[in-house]
C-alpha cells in the first residue's frame, strides 16, 4: 500500500465512523420519540382523539395529516387533563360547608 491509498482508507474509515455516530444518534432520538408516543397511546385509554391523532401522523401524507393529527392529540390531552382535574363543580357543593365550618372555628379560636 502506498501513502495515497492509506490516506484514502483512513478518510473512508473516518467518514464511516461519523456515519455510524449519526445513525446511533438518530436511533436514540427515534427511541425517545417512540417512548413518548407509547405513553400517549397508553395514557389515552379514555381518549380516542389521541389515538386517532397518532394514527393520522403515522399516515404517509405529511402535509394535512400531521397538522390534523397534532391538533387531535392536543385536544385529547386537554380532554384528559379536564377529566382528571382535582376540583369539579359537584365537589364545590360537598366541600363548601366544610370550609365554612373550618373558617368559623378558626375565627372563634382566634377571638
Amino acid at each position: 500500500m502506498n501513502s495515497e491509498e492509506l490516506k484514502a482508507l483512513t478518510d473512508a474509515l473516518h467518514e464511516l465512523s461519523l456515519s455510524s455516530k449519526e445513525t446511533a444518534s438518530a436511533i436514540h432520538g427515534f427511541s425517545n420519540e417512540l417512548r413518548y408516543a407509547q405513553r400517549l397511546w397508553k395514557k389515552g385509554e379514555g381518549s380516542r382523539l389521541i389515538k386517532i391523532g397518532l394514527a393520522l401522523i403515522a399516515f404517509p401524507d405529511p402535509t394535512i395529516t400531521d397538522i390534523l393529527g397534532s391538533a387531535l392529540i392536543a385536544a385529547g390531552i386537554v380532554q384528559l387533563k379536564t377529566k382528571r382535574s382535582v376540583l369539579h363543580v359537584e365537589d364545590v357543593y360537598k366541600t363548601f360547608p366544610q370550609v365554612i365550618k373550618e373558617l368559623t372555628t378558626s375565627k372563634l379560636s382566634v377571638v
